[in-house]
């Protein structure tokens, strides 16, 4: 009886060694897996631990969270800002003040280009209405940007046509509502 129990138990413990073999080998190519994909081409013969590797790979993950999450925020950004342009109005100002005027653009619609784009237009049409620049700025505050241009006389003579300014830059704001 001895005999049979022994050979029982024998193969008993093979067999629990070679699923313990097997579940390292899994493990193992799992990790080799892992490795492969968090490591850049050019470091994947490097060895690791797998202490390391997890930590490795923690710190990726929470990269890529973080990447995930600015992302999120950009389309965000630019999803307000083709609303945007819709829900608010851009704001022009004019103001004669004599021999000077000033333009005052107001865009509440926080978008990256658009206020670049229309600020250079605003300095063609004075520019085209006998205004020179003498300067220009801005301030952003919360999505609101505030751009003020000072412009003088070019030519005495001529004058500054401020009314074919003010034109041209309600032309301008309707063609950037649509």
């Amino acid at each position: 009886m001895e005999n049979g129990s022994s050979s029982v138990s024998l193969a008993g413990r093979e067999r629990r060694r070679d699923a313990e073999r097997e579940r390292r080998m899994r493990t193992k190519n799992l990790f080799l897996f892992l490795h492969s994909l968090i490591m850049p081409p050019n470091d994947s013969k490097k060895r690791m631990s797998i202490n390391d590797l997890i930590d490795h790979t923690t710190e990726y993950i929470k990269q890529q969270e973080e990447k995930v999450e600015g992302m999120k925020k950009m389309k965000e950004k630019l999803q307000l800002c083709r609303e945007g342009s819709s829900r608010h109005e851009n704001i022009f100002v004019v103001r004669d003040l004599g021999s000077a005027l000033e333009v005052v653009f107001t865009n509440y619609s926080g978008c990256i280009n658009n206020g670049s784009f229309l600020l250079g237009e605003i300095i063609n049409i004075m520019k085209e209405g006998g205004a020179e620049v003498v300067s220009a700025s801005f301030h952003n505050v919360g999505g609101v940007t505030r751009h003020t241009i000072h412009s003088q006389e070019y030519c005495s003579r001529v004058g500054v046509d401020t009314d074919r300014i003010y034109e041209r830059l309600k032309e301008l704001k309707k063609a950037t509502q649509s």
